[in-house]
C-alpha cells in the first residue's frame, strides 16, 4: 500500500519519474497503454463536457445513437465540437441542435417529455421551443430573440390572436369598430329625423314616426322592427349627446372583453328588451326611442363582468344608481324601456361572464333563447290587444 505524502511525491522516487506534466485527458488514449483508459464518472458539469450536465458516456452515447448523424471532435482548445454527417452514413436524419437535455430528462427540456419531433415523429429533437416546450428537430427551429421557436410560435402559423377571458381579441381591443358604427347610425337616423332640437321644430317628421316605437302600429300592422329602430333615434340635443357618450365609454370597453358577435348580440338584446317591456305595460299607448335601453344593459353587463374579474364595482353601481334616480325624477322618460334593458343587461351579463368563452355554441344557444323570449312576449302582447278590440 502506498501512502501519499502530504507534500506529493519524494524527488527521486519511482512515482516522481512517471509522473506526467499535465493530467492526461479522458478523451485521448495514450499511445503507449495497452487498453484504454476508463472514461472518468461525472455527475455535474465539467469543463471538458460537450453540453452542461452530462458526462462524457452520455455525450458519446449521443453522438453513436441512431437518432443522430455525424460524430464529436476536439477542436484546437481541446472542446469538443459536433461534425456534420460522415460520407460512409445514410442521410435523412438530422444533427442534433445546439443544446442537450440533462441526464434523466428527455429531449425537449421537460421532464416527461417526448424526444421527437412533434412535426416529424421519425426524428430526434435536441431542442425544445422557448414558448410551448414542444420538442423540434433541426429542420423546425426558427432562431429567435432567446433559442428557437417552433413554427407555430414564429407568427406565421398564427392566423388569429388567442381570445381573451371573455372572447375578445387582442387585435381589435382598441378600434372599436361596431360601437363607432352604431354611433355613426345614430347620427345619421338624428339628422333624418329633422336633427330635433337644432331646427325650432316641434313636430315629429314622417321617418321618426315610421321608425319610433308606437305600441299601436306594433299591435294593428305587426311592425316589430320599431322594437329595434326605435333604439337609433333621438328628440333632442342632449338626448343624443348623453347616449352617445356614454355609448361610447362603455361599448368600446365592453366590445374589446366580449368580441364584435357578443357585443352586438348585447346591444341589440337590451335594446329590444327595454322596447319589449315598455310595449308590455303601455300597450298600445307606447311611444318612445332611444339608445338608453341598451346602454342601461350594458350597464348591467359591465357590473357584472368586473364582478366576474373580481374588481371593484362601487363607481359602477354609484353610475347606474344616478341614472335610476333620473329616470325616475324627470317626467318623459320612458321608465319601463329602462328597467327593462337593465333586466335584459343582467340575464345576458351572466350568460356571458360565468359560461366560458370556448363554450360558444352554449352561448349562442343562451342568446337565442332570450331573443325568442323576447319576441314570443311581443307577439303575445299583440294578441292579447287585438284580442281585446276584437270583442
Amino acid at each position: 500500500m502506498s501512502v501519499e505524502e502530504p507534500g506529493g511525491p519524494v524527488p527521486g522516487s519511482r512515482e516522481a519519474e512517471q509522473a506526467p506534466t499535465a493530467a492526461p485527458s479522458p478523451w485521448e488514449r495514450p499511445a503507449d497503454a495497452s487498453t484504454p483508459p476508463s472514461m472518468p464518472k461525472q455527475t455535474g458539469p465539467g469543463p471538458d463536457d460537450g453540453a452542461p450536465g452530462l458526462s462524457h458516456q452520455q455525450v458519446w452515447g449521443a453522438a453513436r445513437s441512431g437518432g443522430s448523424s455525424g460524430q464529436w471532435s476536439r477542436d484546437a482548445s481541446g472542446m469538443p465540437v459536433w461534425e456534420g454527417p460522415r460520407a460512409d452514413e445514410p442521410s435523412g436524419r438530422s444533427a442534433p441542435g445546439s443544446a442537450h437535455p440533462a441526464p434523466g430528462v428527455p429531449a425537449g427540456g421537460q421532464p416527461g417529455q417526448s424526444n421527437r419531433c412533434y412535426r416529424h415523429p421519425g426524428r430526434d429533437a435536441f431542442v425544445s421551443c422557448q414558448r410551448c416546450g414542444r420538442p423540434i428537430c433541426p429542420d423546425c427551429m426558427r432562431p429567435a430573440a432567446v433559442g428557437f421557436h417552433c413554427p407555430e410560435e414564429t407568427g406565421a402559423a398564427r392566423s388569429a390572436p388567442a381570445p381573451t377571458q371573455f372572447g375578445g381579441r387582442a387585435d381589435q381591443a382598441s378600434s372599436g369598430l361596431v360601437t363607432k358604427i352604431l354611433i355613426g347610425l345614430c347620427l345619421v337616423a338624428y339628422v333624418l329625423e329633422g336633427v330635433p332640437g337644432l331646427t325650432g321644430t316641434s313636430h315629429y317628421n314622417q321617418f321618426t314616426l315610421n321608425y319610433s316605437l308606437i305600441g299601436g302600429d306594433i299591435a294593428e300592422h305587426h311592425e316589430y322592427w320599431r322594437l329595434v329602430t326605435a333604439a337609433f333615434l333621438h328628440g333632442s340635443v342632449l338626448h343624443i349627446l348623453f347616449n352617445m357618450y356614454a355609448l361610447f365609454l362603455l361599448g368600446t370597453q365592453l366590445e374589446a372583453i366580449l368580441g364584435r358577435a357578443r357585443y352586438l348580440a348585447l346591444f341589440f338584446a337590451c335594446a329590444i328588451g327595454g322596447n319589449t317591456l315598455s310595449y308590455v305595460i303601455h300597450g298600445e299607448s307606447a311611444f318612445s326611442y332611444g339608445a338608453s335601453t341598451a346602454i342601461f344593459g350594458f350597464f348591467a353587463a359591465y357590473y357584472l363582468i368586473a364582478r366576474r374579474l373580481r374588481v371593484n364595482t362601487s363607481q359602477i353601481l354609484i353610475v347606474v344608481g344616478i341614472n335610476l334616480l333620473i329616470t325616475f325624477s324627470i317626467s318623459g322618460i320612458d321608465k319601463w324601456g329602462h328597467i327593462g334593458g337593465l333586466a335584459t343587461g343582467v340575464v345576458m351579463g351572466l350568460l356571458y361572464a360565468y359560461v366560458p368563452a370556448r363554450r360558444v355554441a352554449l352561448q349562442a344557444l343562451g342568446t337565442a333563447a332570450v331573443f325568442a323570449v323576447l319576441v314570443v312576449a311581443a307577439v303575445l302582447n299583440s294578441q292579447s290587444l287585438t284580442a281585446v278590440h276584437t270583442f
